[in-house]
């Protein structure tokens, strides 16, 4: 795939949508903190950990994508 020129304009735009993004993606992760701890049902404890996780790559992806593509 050839490398597009993006403008700076569009860039902004989609890092400042890729934070909002991403500031909703921590809530979620906080959320699920709370909620692991208010469980005591092991595979309950098991299904939040790994809804941890992946929100964790998908905030990791969100982060690289931010890096590449908006250079941020």
């Amino acid at each position: 795939m050839a490398n597009v020129k993006i403008e700076r304009r569009q860039k902004n735009i989609m890092r400042s949508q890729l934070e909002k993004v991403l500031e909703m993606q921590k809530e979620v992760e906080r959320e699920i903190d709370d909620f692991h701890k208010e469980t005591e049902v092991p595979e309950y404890q098991q299904f939040w950990q790994e809804l941890k996780q992946n929100n964790t790559q998908t905030m990791q992806k969100l982060a690289r994508f931010m890096v590449r593509k908006c250079n941020r």
